[in-house]
Formats: structure tokens, C-alpha cells, sequence
């Protein structure tokens, strides 16, 4: 007790009486031989934290609380706090005589309904927006590092303390109902799949859903919309955020909003939390993804299948297992009947005109060129049409052509065999390296990649960036005199789905190229299996001497830029010397173009690269003077 607060002595504190101090010497007596505890059991911690909230403030004892929480933490792990240990703390914070949580508010609180709504930060913006709600209180362990979030959030479930993310909750806001048939015969189309991933992959998932019957799938429900907004509320203590985020596509409950526009991936980010208990499982959004975009190619239903099961591995379902479905269609009738939020017009005074019935119900359509929005695709290089809302889901790569039409994203080049020729670009040597016939790209690894199995050319075509000299359109964006003559950057129309695809693509390309240049056991690609989130893509090396590569691809030859995120380019400033972008061209006749930026930092200060921010078209957050 003195080490949390020296004024509180032993004398005030019976119970914590400490035998070193009056036996200094019987250490060894009393813990060998007698069995006294050198240090009180876990659980009695609590009896400690009770007498220090009665001698000081919270603000004064934060740091010190969270040390005991860490302590639980770790024998929460190590199994020294054990199941009933747990239990009787939960019991104790419960209780009104029990006020040991510090606050923001600089009070003592329990999990007691009288003091309200208690739980702790994992969002700081999501605390910032409700920071000053009535019945709503933070817990104050001074300023946290996401370690020590991380370390303490387990043992926070297990004591029934919440987190701020998981009391807040989305709640629609829309404006008009249009017909839903095609998104929910999209939505219908999919399921399938889904059933077989989550069969395959998450089989605890599975039977957890298999006997709730089901009820989840069963009353799902998909209601398209006009306009779709959110905000954030926290029910229990009946606080709502004033402010307001427009989106795609919102799951809340059983119903899944979306709007016309919406893309398919926004789209499958919020089914597949419906599915996972309301977290996101963004692997199962990109394979739903995957087969969707393949679908809307072209591809037949073999081929898909072909794809499903030697590239993801993931076999069909046993025939007794019955095939989900959506139980029942919604109209707009029945739409009419959803409740609306208080911040949503009624009905008759929703600012947009409903939709006329009569779209295309049938997913996928039986002729993709009869597929609605094809007059917008055919005369942009077949193109998907851009979705007019951004989503809330993010993408990584981005493939925005400059003022060039991109080959259309065909079967071919998704799950077929090809030949590909990869080149160096004009930084380096050139290497064409041609991939045999009977290789399939998607089906394989590419550590399956052997160097004799390409037939390899070597020609040498050295460049110095700092001569001025005449180059091709394909090499524009190593020419540093070109760099005066560009305005701006035309970004053309973003497609999400093909930029997924050739993001995949560039990976894989880059992957082989290395392979070849070091051989199989000095490469890994690390988004081999599953998208990882890292700044990078390829790693090159042993654990003494890696490289990191991070691709950018792009279809269109005379891109000479690409989009690099903050963290990207702070994890090339920490590697210097060790970070490597690969700029893979991906052109026609199967030809890819790869051109190595070593130290793209050193690069940008030497002048060979350049940085560029891109502004918003529309500027309506920006200050103008005149």
C-alpha cells in the first residue's frame, strides 16, 4: 500500500500488514518455511485500490490503477489469476462500495448503474465525439500506447468493462426507397459462396450459425435507398453523435442499406459483419469480390468454379447442408414500413422521386453486355461505372490511367493460363523472361516459380537520369526534364474492382521477376494468402539483410505516376537503402514492364523523383482570399 501512496502507512492499513518490515531478516522463514505470501494474491488487489481511493484523487493514482490492471492482465495470461478470481473481481467492481475506476471526470466510479454508463477508450475519436454525453463516463489510465491498450483489453471483456467501440453503434439515415431487386439478387447470388468460405475457413463460425438456425440469414433484409447517411449512438445511455457520415451501404440489424450506386465491396465489407457477429471480415469480401467482378466479365460458371476451388481452395458444400438463401424479397411496400431515424424527412417529404420497378432482378445478368450501365462502359474502355457516393470501405492499390482507355478486365487475365513476358525497365538491364504455356497464374504460388523454366534474353540498356535525352512515352517517368512540363495529373475514372485485380496481378508479377532474379527461398510475398495491411509487398533477403519492396501496378503504359500512402512513405524514410518500390506496367500481349526505385527517398531529394499532393476537385473545406 505505501508503494501505491506513501502517507498511507501500515498502521492505517491493517490488513496489508508487511512482515519485511517488522522481520527484515526472516524473509526465508516466513516464505520457505511458514508459506506466507511474498506479494497478496491478485484478487485482493481490489481490497488495496479501495483504500487508495479514500486517501487520493484519480488523477493523482491513475498511473498507479493501471499498473494493478496490467498485473491482472499478465496472470489473467499466465493463469495466475485464475476463472474465480476473475469472477469475484467482476462481482467486487459491480458493487456500489467498490469505487476503484479513475475517470476523465476525475471520479471514483464501480460498474454500479448508479454512476452510469463506464468504459474504456480503444477509439479517440470515437471518445472526442462523446466525450461530453450525459450518463456516459471514461476510465483514466493517463495516456495509453496501443500495447498497452492491446494488453489490457482482454482482461477489460472478461471484467464486463466495455469498450467505447463496442457501445457505439451506426444508425441509418436515408433519404428515399428505390427498388431493391437487383441488390438483393446480387446479395442472393453471393451467399452461396459465402457459405462455403466461411464452411471451409471458419468452421466454428459455422456451426454457431448452424444452430441459431440460421436466424440471422433468415431475416436479412435489403433495402436500397437514395441517399445513406449514419451517425453514431450509444443506446444504453441514449447519447447520439450530431454528427452525420454519408456512405454506400450501412448494415444495422437485420436490414442492409445501400444505395443504387454502391460498390460491391462496400457492399460484402457489411454483409460479411452480419455474418461474423458485427466485426468485418475483409477476406471474405475480397473472395465474394473476386467471383463477382469474374461473373460480371464474362467468365462462365466453370471457370469460376475452377477458380474457387484450385486457387482459394475451397471445395463445395456436402450435399446435406441446405444452401442460404434469402428468405423473402422486399417491395416498396413493405419498405414504406421501415422505421425512419428523427433526422430523416417522412415519407412525403423525401427529397428524391422513387425509382421505377422494372430493373434487371436477375444477378448475374445472362449477357453482361445487357447488364445495366453498359452504354457507360462501352464507351469507357469497358469500364465499371464509378459509384457516386464513396464508401466507407478503403482500397489499397489504385489503378487511375492518365487519359489513356485500359484494356478491359477479361477473364484472361483473371484466372486463365497465360504467357507472360517481364521486363526490366530502362533503370536497369532489360530481362525478358517468358512464362510456359501450360502455367496458370492464379492456381499456382509463386514460390513454384523455377528460373529454368523461362527462356531469358539479357539487354543491356543502361540509363543515366541525369543526361537530358530522348525517350519513349513508356519511359517518360524517368526523364527529370519531364517533370516541368507536367500541369497536373489527369486520374481519369477510379474503378475499384480493377484496381484490386491489377494490384493482385502487379504482386504476382513482381513476385515471379524476383524469384528469378534470387531464386525461391530469398523471396516472400507477403499477401500471398491475405491482404496484411503492411507497407509492403515483397521481402527480399534473410533476417539480417532484407529488402522491402512495396508494387504499384497500373494497366495504362504511359502512367508515370502512383499514389503512395503516409505510411508507406514514413516506413521508406525509417528503411532507406532497404525500400524498394516495383512499378509494374502491365501492357498488352501478356508484356509486363518492371522498373525498380531503390531509396525512393533519396531519389525524391536527389531530384530524379518528385512528390505531388493532389487537391480535391471540390474545395468547399478550404479557405480562398482573393
Amino acid at each position: 500500500m505505501e508503494e501505491f501512496h506513501p502517507q498511507c502507512s501500515s498502521s492505517h492499513s491493517p490488513i496489508n500488514k508487511s512482515l519485511c518490515n517488522i522481520y527484515p531478516g526472516l524473509h526465508g522463514f516466513f516464505v520457505d518455511e511458514c508459506g506466507v505470501q511474498e506479494t497478496p494474491p491478485l484478487h485482493r488487489y481490489i481490497q488495496i485500490l479501495v483504500q487508495l481511493s479514500t486517501v487520493t484523487l484519480p488523477s493523482q493514482a491513475a498511473d498507479k490503477i493501471f499498473q494493478v490492471f496490467l498485473k491482472w492482465a499478465d496472470g489473467l495470461k499466465s493463469g495466475l489469476l485464475s476463472a474465480e478470481d476473475v469472477i469475484y473481481l467482476k462481482e467486487c467492481l459491480s458493487k456500489l462500495e467498490f469505487p476503484v475506476l479513475p475517470t476523465v471526470q476525475d471520479k471514483w466510479v464501480s460498474l454500479h448503474p448508479s454512476f452510469g454508463l463506464v468504459c474504456w477508450s480503444d477509439d479517440k475519436k470515437l471518445k472526442k465525439e462523446f466525450k461530453h454525453s450525459d450518463n456516459l463516463d471514461f476510465l483514466y489510465f493517463g495516456e495509453l500506447t496501443e500495447d498497452e491498450q492491446e494488453k489490457i483489453s482482454t482482461l477489460m471483456k472478461n471484467l464486463g468493462i466495455p469498450a467505447i467501440s463496442q457501445v457505439v453503434t451506426r444508425e441509418a439515415i436515408y433519404y428515399g426507397l428505390a427498388d431493391s431487386s437487383l441488390k438483393e439478387s446480387l446479395v442472393n447470388w453471393t451467399l452461396p459462396f459465402a457459405q462455403r468460405y466461411i464452411y471451409k475457413l471458419h468452421s466454428d463460425r459455422y456451426v454457431q450459425l448452424k444452430q441459431s438456425g440460421f436466424d440471422i440469414l433468415n431475416n436479412l433484409r435489403v433495402i436500397v435507398v437514395q441517399k445513406l447517411f449514419y451517425r453514431n449512438v450509444i443506446k444504453s445511455c441514449g447519447s447520439a453523435s450530431k454528427k452525420r457520415v454519408e456512405c454506400s451501404c450501412l448494415l444495422q440489424g437485420n436490414i442492409l442499406y445501400t444505395i443504387q450506386e454502391s460498390d460491391h465491396h462496400s457492399l460484402f465489407m457489411e454483409l460479411s459483419s452480419l455474418l461474423f457477429d458485427g466485426t468485418s471480415e475483409l477476406h471474405l469480401a475480397n473472395f465474394l469480390h473476386m467471383i463477382t467482378t469474374m461473373a460480371e466479365s464474362g467468365t462462365s460458371q466453370e471457370q469460376i468454379e475452377f477458380f474457387i476451388f484450385n486457387s482459394q481452395k475451397v471445395p463445395k458444400l456436402p450435399d446435406e447442408e441446405p444452401v442460404w438463401a434469402l428468405s423473402s424479397v422486399s417491395s416498396l411496400e413493405e419498405a414504406d414500413n421501415l422505421p425512419l431515424s428523427d433526422h430523416a424527412p417522412s415519407t412525403n417529404e423525401q427529397i428524391f422521386q422513387r425509382r421505377k420497378t422494372g430493373a434487371c432482378s436477375n444477378w448475374p445478368p445472362v449477357d453482361w453486355r445487357t447488364a445495366p450501365d453498359f452504354n457507360y462502359s462501352r464507351v469507357n474502355g469497358f469500364r465499371t461505372k464509378p459509384a457516386q457516393i464513396s464508401s466507407i470501405s478503403e482500397v489499397k492499390e489504385d489503378d487511375n490511367s492518365e487519359g489513356v482507355i485500359a484494356p478491359p478486365l477479361s477473364a484472361e487475365q483473371v484466372s486463365v493460363a497465360a504467357e507472360w513476358t517481364i521486363k526490366d525497365g530502362p533503370s536497369a538491364s532489360s530481362v525478358a523472361l517468358v512464362l510456359q504455356e501450360d502455367e496458370n497464374m492464379e492456381g499456382q504460388s509463386c514460390y513454384d516459380f523455377e528460373p529454368n523454366a523461362f527462356s531469358v534474353h539479357i539487354e543491356s540498356d543502361p540509363v543515366n537520369i541525369g543526361e537530358v535525352m530522348d525517350v519513349s512515352l513508356n519511359d517518360a517517368h524517368l526523364s527529370a526534364p519531364a517533370f516541368s512540363k507536367r500541369d497536373r495529373l489527369q486520374t481519369g475514372t477510379f474503378d475499384a474492382a480493377q484496381a484490386n485485380v491489377t494490384g493482385r496481378l502487379g504482386e504476382f508479377l513482381a513476385c515471379k521477376y524476383f524469384v528469378g532474379k534470387f531464386g525461391n527461398t530469398a523471396v516472400r510475398w507477403v499477401n500471398e494468402v491475405n491482404e496484411t495491411g503492411l507497407p509492403y509487398d515483397v521481402v527480399l533477403g534473410e533476417e539480417t539483410n532484407k529488402e522491402f519492396i512495396e508494387v504499384k501496378a497500373t494497366r495504362s503504359p504511359r502512367k508515370d505516376w502512383f499514389n503512395i500512402s503516409i505510411r508507406e512513405w514514413q516506413f521508406a524514410i525509417d528503411k532507406g537503402e532497404s525500400f524498394s518500390i516495383a512499378f509494374v506496367t502491365i501492357m498488352g500481349n501478356n508484356v509486363a514492364k518492371i522498373t525498380i526505385f531503390k531509396d525512393p527517398v533519396k531519389l525524391c531529394r536527389l531530384g530524379e523523383l518528385q512528390l505531388a499532393v493532389m487537391m480535391p476537385r471540390q474545395q468547399k473545406q478550404f479557405s480562398f482570399v482573393s
